[in-house]
């Protein structure tokens, strides 16, 4: 297998947009990373669409707003995380040899009305707010995990959003962990402004092999290096919650994260940055320690002291976590947010100096999909 790298990423504000703009918004994502990776849709080989909501414009669609050159177009659907399970296969087509140039784009903004968590519910499947309220009930029996420790993740990660102007949560002023709490309640324990808020947006990256890179000039000279992409759905184990298509273990996060951290030669020490799937704020809690953040137990008071914010990796040597408002406060566009968070990765290396990074999503059915990002400067 090749080296594969990241060589330019491009992002639209997510928002709720008006019916019809999922082309015009997967165009200026892919033409922002095109740029960014320092090249034109002609150098194109393939291209890679995730979408989870079918209302949105099939990938194709999105191709034909680039340019006829007749590359093939792949369109990849796995719920919540499409947009990664897309960068994974154009990964594979890479490192694999098939292709050198791949353009990836990851969004959901429907043609007609819809969204992700309406699909979810015309199947006949309970809210996934309802299964997370469970994991944050029985967290609190196994752990005591309390509603203050869930409002410090969500505070946290909105307060990060206020950084972030692709963010669909502005906040205008510092979020406390008394407004989080004193939101309107959801789910018991998990209240609105611990809940991702459904909206649309689209993001896109360039992946490129060693040969190809030496070859072009990019907005900037550092890149990603994709030092592992693993893919993995449930096994079977005692007590699996089978809810039709919403999570049922969180373990399935850590064998991928594990597999991701071995085959990239690193540990959970070595990151400096990671985002997660945290649509809702007991996901957070619960994943940092299958990635291996922390120990079992030990998050709640991780948090008390500040960890996974602003500092955690100079004060606690653990990795910032959700650093441009995760799904929380940046806003979950389905297969977007995959790319959102490629997006914030190479974000952060260039701007924070960071060298390390894990991107994480699972998607209903149980699947998960782990990356590990490294820092590459262009020779």
């Amino acid at each position: 297998m090749r080296d594969v790298y990241i060589a330019g990423t491009g992002l639209t504000p997510f928002r709720k947009y008006e019916e019809g703009s999922g082309r015009r918004l997967g165009r200026e994502a892919g033409l922002a990373a095109l740029a960014d990776a320092g090249i034109d849709y002609a150098a194109v080989e393939a291209v890679y669409g995730g979408s989870a909501i079918p209302e949105s414009p099939r990938a194709i669609y999105l191709a034909r707003e680039l340019g006829l050159t007749g590359v093939p177009v792949h369109h990849v659907t796995n719920a919540s995380a499409s947009g990664l399970a897309a960068m994974h296969d154009a990964w594979v087509a890479v490192a694999s040899g098939l292709h050198d140039i791949v353009l990836v784009i990851g969004y959901d903004a429907p043609e007609n009305s819809g969204n992700a968590e309406g699909a979810i519910a015309a199947q006949g499947f309970a809210p996934p707010v309802s299964l997370f309220s469970m994991w944050a009930n029985r967290r609190a029996q196994e752990y005591g995990t309390t509603e203050r420790h869930l409002a410090l993740v969500a505070a946290k990660n909105w307060n990060y959003a206020g950084l972030n102007p692709n963010a669909l949560r502005q906040p205008t002023e510092t979020v406390t962990v008394e407004k989080v709490l004193a939101s309107r309640m959801i789910a018991d324990p998990i209240t609105s402004m611990m809940c991702t808020p459904w909206g649309d947006g689209a993001g896109a990256a360039v992946l490129m092999s060693a040969e190809m890179l030496e070859r072009t000039q990019g907005a900037s000279p550092f890149v990603a290096k994709i030092s592992a992409s693993v893919a993995n759905s449930e096994a079977y184990e005692e007590n699996l919650i089978l809810e039709g298509a919403i999570m049922g273990s969180a373990t399935i996060t850590g064998v991928s994260a594990s597999a991701a951290l071995d085959a990239a030669g690193l540990g959970p020490k070595d990151l400096d940055v990671v985002q997660v799937h945290d649509a809702f704020a007991i996901e957070e809690i619960v994943y940092s320690e299958q990635i291996g953040l922390s120990n079992p137990g030990e998050t709640e008071e991780l948090l008390e002291r500040g960890a996974f914010g602003p500092g955690s990796r100079e004060k606690f040597g653990i990795a910032e976590v959700s650093t441009d408002g995760g799904l929380i406060a940046r806003g979950h566009a389905s297969g977007g947010t995959g790319l959102a968070q490629v997006h914030e990765t190479l974000r952060r290396f260039r701007v924070h100096n960071d060298e390390v990074g894990l991107v994480q999503l699972v998607g209903v059915g149980g699947v998960c999909y782990t990356q590990v990002l490294t820092r590459i400067r262009r020779k």
